[in-house]
């Protein structure tokens, strides 16, 4: 088969991207059968070295009108017999066959203030639900996923497959105290400290954090409240209500933070705080565990599908609980371990299975 894989977010840091590659470079490990054409942009070309595997450049970039247009072209030049689309964002009249996958439905009940006009909200949908309903398989990343398509557009079970998503190795590797004291003084981390990572957006639930790390601050925790990820300039008051507190001084914006200083962070932390009100699948929880971590989260259903006993879990909308609890796991030390491995070349084979099907 000649199978093209959209990886036109790859290299951008987000969660999405980095699915993607680990998807491919493991698929390279596993397949030298089928031809692969990975399409990217200038900004997501990445090395990548196997005989079957051939990087295209196209000029269309994901999320923009071009994508809907110029993007059908790119992709019928190639004579594909399948398209990977690692996203619901699909060229809507494109007639081949392809696989979606489908991470999560946030935008539809956190749809946030880029989708805050009437047509970004309709064209969101209509994206959404042409992936959903034209894909030849759909791959879900959790249990939970699975049943919100079912529910939220009516498709056959029989239609999605849930595979997992997984942890690089690089997270499992021990962190020198060289390194960590190098990353500490790079982020001016003085204390011990609770760590959050992830993109400022509404479900996010940031805010909450802060007013927890407040009252744990009342309650004598010397600690530092440490916030990796982009802000979100779409979402300007989450930085005003987090800055708000109290004790805002011991409040840390690192904004993006490189991969390769997220093993040593996730290990240095106290506490991996993860306040989300929904999520996909999760996977910076996971990558944290395998660091070291401590991991403290919401009590909602893809959190404890995917972390089972080895997490302790509050109320996301409680920030008197959410101190508590956190208090409670620094008292007790680690959680149990995770009930179930996640492993990226089992994710790369059942994807291949479903490209097969």
């Amino acid at each position: 088969m000649r199978i093209g894989i959209d990886m036109r977010m790859a290299g951008t840091g987000e969660g999405i991207g980095r699915y993607v590659e680990e998807i491919v470079r493991h698929l390279g490990q596993i397949d030298r059968e089928n031809e692969y054409f990975l399409l990217v942009n200038k900004f997501s070309i990445f090395n990548f070295q196997f005989s079957n595997f051939k990087q295209v450049e196209v000029k269309s970039r994901y999320y923009s009108p071009a994508e809907q247009t110029r993007f059908i072209f790119e992709l019928l030049k190639l004579k594909l017999d399948l398209v990977h689309f690692p996203s619901f964002n699909v060229p809507i009249f494109y007639p081949g066959r392809f696989v979606v996958t489908i991470h999560d439905l946030i935008h539809h009940f956190y749809p946030g203030k880029k989708k805050s006009r009437w047509f970004h909200r309709l064209a969101y949908k209509f994206v959404m639900w042409f992936a959903i309903h034209r894909a030849s398989t759909i791959i879900a990343v959790s249990q939970t996923t699975k049943r919100d398509i079912m529910d939220g557009f009516g498709v056959s079970e029989k239609k999605i497959r849930v595979i997992y998503e997984a942890v690089d190795k690089k997270f499992f590797e021990p962190v020198s105290a060289q390194k960590a004291e190098a990353m500490k003084r790079k982020y001016g981390i003085t204390k011990p400290f609770f760590l959050f990572c992830g993109v400022w957006r509404q479900y996010k639930n940031l805010p909450k954090l802060a007013r927890a790390f407040d009252i744990l601050k009342e309650r004598g925790f010397d600690y530092q409240l440490v916030l990796a990820g982009k802000i979100d300039s779409f979402n300007p008051e989450i930085r005003e209500e987090v800055f708000s507190i109290k004790n805002a001084s011991d409040v840390l914006a690192l904004g993006f933070v490189p991969e390769e200083d997220l093993p040593a962070l996730y290990h240095e932390a106290a506490a991996f705080v993860l306040p989300s009100l929904m999520e996909g699948f999760g996977l910076i929880t996971l990558e944290a565990q395998a660091a070291g971590a401590l991991v403290v989260c919401s009590d909602i259903p893809v959190l404890h599908e995917i972390l089972g006993d080895s997490a302790w879990y509050f109320d996301p909308t409680d920030e008197k609980q959410m101190a508590r609890v956190i208090a409670d796991a620094l008292a007790a030390g680690k959680a149990g371990a995770l009930p179930r491995r996640y492993d990226w070349s089992e994710a790369a084979k059942q994807t291949l299975e479903s490209y097969k099907s």
